[in-house]
């Protein structure tokens, strides 16, 4: 059987892309994989341990507060947010109390503290410079008004 020139050339043509294509596939899965590492899981960090009291002269009352604080954090962020907490641990304190000092007695109450938590994180975000928290989490929250 006698094949034509051009028909080998048109066969090789047809045939070159499905296996370039081939090759693409291991670009495709090296794409998802540093996909997949950006979908890491944020990673939990500590920002500190508050216990302090508070004055109010007004209704001559002393509140004294007792909480933990963690942070959730991209993958990407935790070193700089480490380091970034050690240098500024006393600015993050002071905004912590500014925070706790501020809210309302309904704030304080509310077993979830949805705007307590949300004002944290806020007040935490714009001191840190490199990164940011997700979400901001308390534990062992007490808080005893006399």
């Amino acid at each position: 059987m006698k094949t034509h020139p051009l028909l080998g050339l048109l066969m090789a043509a047809l045939l070159f892309p499905l296996l370039v294509g081939c090759g693409a596939a291991a670009q495709t899965a090296a794409t998802d994989k540093s996909e997949e590492e950006e979908a890491l899981p944020p990673r939990e960090i500590a920002i500190g341990d508050y216990a302090f009291r508070a004055y109010d002269p007004a209704s001559n009352t002393q509140t004294r507060f007792d909480f933990s604080l963690a942070g959730l954090v991209d993958e990407k962020d935790v070193a700089g947010l480490e380091e970034e907490f050690q240098k500024k641990q006393i600015r993050i304190r002071d905004r912590v109390m500014i925070v706790s000092r501020e809210s309302t007695i309904e704030e304080l109450e509310d077993p979830d503290l949805v705007m307590f938590r949300r004002r944290l994180l806020k007040e935490l975000n714009r001191l840190i410079d490199d990164g940011k928290l997700n979400e901001v989490y308390v534990s062992h929250f007490r808080v005893k008004t006399r």
